[in-house]
């Protein structure tokens, strides 16, 4: 495993370092930067497999940094930690908006940095070769055989810990993962939140099978407070408990044969039947009204719409109509920490808007861009819809995974 530290402050880089030699992994190479662009000249010749890099840095700050990293098919694989002191919401979606895929707040105690860089390196090795792990400590309530020896534990100390759950398994199938378990992230913020503990500190184990994944969490308020919580489960995900645990078994096997059956179906309700959130469930767990964005989401829609009648080439005026467009889409996902990755794929797709003003595209790059451009309008105008106005929608992520994959292609048009 090679690590690169990119820091302008000595004594962090050196903390850093220690702190991967002497509670990571001893073995591990690890070079310094003392900023972004001193760190291009050591990432072609050093080809880290995981960046930590700060964001406040003279010369090439990390925002940059990492956009430039990510741009380049040659580096965009490698694995980018932010460590900064910068905080709040606009802040921290900047930071991922650039390509971070990790963030990791300043000042750090001891154990909360050695327990995130852990996770960042299991990430990379997939636990395969992590020592002294054996299935005895993890409390997994069900007795099945053929599960994996190795596992993944989070400790999860704050809300936002949460996510790293969605992380890594987004790195692996963002087929099975693209509704149900971001639905089952629904149900974990829902059970911390209603956690009757002053400190919500708890681990969260993974493993995995060929046919299920294991999540099992090892605290007893968790396992006390999401007995409320698991009513709705369906076939998909079976759970039981003991007096130390609670475990959950979600069967990838039959979660990709119901896509697979339901694929060419005209009606969403079988293919969503199973879901664990509705719409009116989204709304009470919101952190906002967000029913405040939908007019001033409307008025971004209806300029879109009215410029597009006369000219649909994109030039200045279409620039300035999608800028407004997009940042309107983003206020309203960013707003609730269950959208989380959509929010950043669109705020990804508003930066790259930001840099493209003068972007000429030809007629059939104009016409392709044109296309996915109005097909996420409907879809997220249907969220809306269902989700916000009449909130009838029996599954808040219908259309995740659409919403996601438009975006990608919105990506290659401006790149």
């Amino acid at each position: 495993m090679k690590i690169l530290i990119v820091d302008d402050a000595k004594e962090t880089r050196e903390s850093l370092h220690n702190i991967i030699k002497m509670k990571i992994n001893s073995n591990y190479k690890i070079m310094e930067a003392e900023n972004g662009l001193d760190a291009l000249g050591i990432v072609d010749s050093f080809q880290p497999d995981i960046v930590l890099t700060d964001i406040l840095m003279p010369k090439m700050d990390g925002i940059r940094f990492t956009s430039i990293l990510k741009s380049q098919s040659e580096t965009k694989h490698i694995f980018i930690a932010a460590i900064t002191g910068l905080s709040g919401e606009e802040q921290i979606e900047k930071i991922y908006a650039s390509g971070v895929d990790f963030y990791i707040a300043k000042p750090f105690q001891l154990d909360d940095i050695v327990a995130r860089l852990k996770v960042i390196t299991s990430l990379i090795t997939q636990k395969r070769n992590i020592p002294n792990t054996t299935p005895a400590v993890v409390y997994n309530c069900f007795q099945d055989e053929y599960i994996k020896h190795y596992f993944t534990t989070f400790t999860i100390t704050q809300e936002n810990d949460l996510f790293l759950i969605f992380d890594y398994f987004s790195k692996q199938s963002i087929k099975y993962n693209s509704i149900l378990l971001k639905d089952f992230m629904v149900m974990l913020v829902k059970t911390y939140r209603k956690m009757d503990t002053e400190k919500k500190e708890f681990d969260l184990i993974i493993e995995e099978s060929e046919s299920y994944i294991y999540i099992t969490a090892n605290d007893k308020s968790f396992v006390s407070t999401i007995e409320d919580l698991v009513d709705k489960h369906s076939n998909l995900l079976k759970y039981k408990r003991n007096t130390q645990a609670v475990s959950f078994r979600i069967s990838v096997v039959k979660f990709m044969q119901l896509k697979d059956e339901n694929t060419n179906t005209n009606t969403n309700t079988q293919i969503y039947q199973n879901e664990l959130i509705s719409a009116y469930d989204l709304m009470i767990v919101s952190s906002d009204d967000l029913e405040i964005y939908v007019e001033e989401l409307k008025e971004a829609l209806s300029d879109y719409k009215s410029l597009c009648v006369d000219d649909d080439t994109y030039n200045s005026s279409l620039h300035m109509i999608l800028t407004t467009l997009f940042n309107q889409y983003t206020s309203i996902f960013k707003k609730v920490p269950e959208f989380d990755r959509i929010s950043i794929a669109l705020q990804s797709v508003t930066s790259l808007i930001d840099l493209s003003k003068n972007k000429l595209f030809s007629p059939n790059e104009n016409e392709l861009l044109i296309k996915n451009i109005d097909s996420l309008n409907a879809i997220v105008s249907l969220w809306v819809e269902k989700v916000i106005v009449t909130q009838e929608s029996r599954d808040v992520h219908e259309y995740d995974y659409q919403i996601m994959n438009i975006c990608s292609e919105l990506e290659k048009s401006f790149n």
